[in-house]
């Protein structure tokens, strides 16, 4: 568990595990955007559709819809053991280039200078397991996957829509895979432009799990924002 720095305190506790005093513990910030949820469950992220997890650790491409996208990336996932890995690439436009590392997840990627004009794909095989929007600069997605030996904790969870109405409503839930088994849970209604869940009593996900936010629409699409707050601790 966490340990207090009582040499830097500060009156809020997460607060302070966002400026690094507290041992073992650290802020995660989760957020995903989906333009255009349909009638069917997929994950909120910016890619669109459901994600798929990657079966084994991969060597990832990284591309650019556009020539101008030439900086470095850094991209921050797991290896097949659930350890922390990361790697910084240099996108090289519309032409391919594949990573040194091999991934098993990806939990982020982000662009390191300047603007992305295009849209960049990290993935291997056709599959996409990290995307970056133009000029986003970086991922879009509510999903995280636990690294070994830490559990995370959600603390709020905030919804957002500006297209839902009385008849046309949004359905999210959550999903977590541990070891093979799947738990969709939390699943709830809204149709106003923002819905938050601020917990008292966090929500304990635990090590190697893979974490999702889902969305369906009633009728026709939605778009929708997800943004959550939690923290992670070394067990």
């Amino acid at each position: 568990m966490y340990q207090y720095n009582h040499t830097r305190p500060t009156p809020h506790l997460l607060f302070d595990i966002a400026k690094g005093n507290a041992y073992n513990a650290s802020s995660v910030n989760i957020f995903g955007f989906n333009t255009e949820v349909t009638t069917d469950f997929e994950t909120v992220w910016n890619d669109g559709g459901n994600y798929i997890y990657p079966t084994s650790e991969l060597t990832m491409t990284v591309v650019s819809t556009s020539e101008n996208d030439t900086m470095p990336i850094l991209i921050q996932g797991l290896d097949i053991n659930y350890n922390p890995i990361s790697e910084t690439i240099n996108v090289t436009g519309t032409v391919p280039v594949n990573t040194v590392t091999q991934f098993f997840r990806i939990n982020s990627a982000l662009i390191l200078a300047g603007s992305n004009v295009g849209n960049i794909s990290i993935g291997n095989g056709g599959a996409n397991y990290a995307f970056i929007g133009e000029s986003l600069g970086i991922t879009q997605a509510c999903r995280y996957t636990v690294p070994a030996g830490h559990c995370l904790y959600l603390f709020r969870i905030d919804c957002n829509s500006g297209t839902t109405n009385g008849q046309k409503y949004l359905t999210i839930r959550n999903k977590v895979t541990t070891n093979g088994r799947t738990l969709r849970v939390s699943e709830a209604t809204f149709a106003t432009s923002q819905v938050s869940y601020d917990r008292q009593v966090p929500f304990k996900i635990a090590e190697k799990s893979d974490f999702e936010f889902q969305a369906k629409s009633s009728a026709s699409t939605n778009e929708i924002a997800i943004f959550v707050e939690a923290v992670l601790v070394r067990d």
